[in-house]
């Protein structure tokens, strides 16, 4: 019977170094593809800045190039970045790595990390948005999700909630500060 319980003990132990190794080479993989998409990104740039400008005029902002904006990985994380940048300068950082995983947009400063689910992407990773989620909650991180639904139509309400929880975090930080 102890036999039986070392070599179970043994196999989840060899289990255990196996998902370290793959999280470790995992994450490795992901920075070499961030980095390389950065690298080729910056081959584009001219037309890009093009496109973003004609995106920002559609959207009713004043047209505005930074290199945040050269960091978003789809539209719908353009329009929400050309809504808060302005609130948010130099704050709100795209593509932002915690652990294995990165977030669309953190404001650091808030431990606040804002997820888009677009309409094709995420159908069915609602498994591993919670993971990805309970993880963030580990670390401290405050994860808000917005839908494509919540960008495109209902904007205000959408900005309002990342405004309210970061200006009652504000308040929070002046009243610790005076005590």
């Amino acid at each position: 019977m102890d036999w039986i319980l070392n070599s179970i003990r043994r196999i989840r132990s060899w289990w255990g170094s196996v998902k370290k190794i793959y999280r470790r080479m995992r994450r490795k993989y992901i920075e070499f593809k961030h980095s390389a998409k950065k690298k080729l990104r910056i081959l584009l740039y001219p037309f890009l800045a093009i496109r973003f400008i004609i995106e920002q005029i559609a959207w009713r902002h004043f047209p505005v190039l930074d290199k945040n904006m050269f960091l978003t990985d789809s539209i719908l994380e353009r329009w929400l970045y050309y809504d808060i940048r302005s609130a948010y300068k130099g704050k709100i950082i795209p593509q932002y790595p915690i652990g294995p995983y990165w977030a669309d947009f953190a404001l650091p400063d808030y431990k606040l990390v804002i997820e888009l689910d677009g309409r094709k992407y995420h159908k069915d990773r609602t498994e591993h948005d919670r993971r990805r989620d309970a993880y963030m909650h580990r670390l401290g991180w405050k994860v808000m999700r917005f839908s494509y639904q919540d960008v495109k139509k209902r904007r205000a309400q959408t900005i309002e909630k990342i405004l309210d929880y970061t200006y009652k975090l504000d308040q929070q930080r002046k009243k610790e500060d005076h005590s």
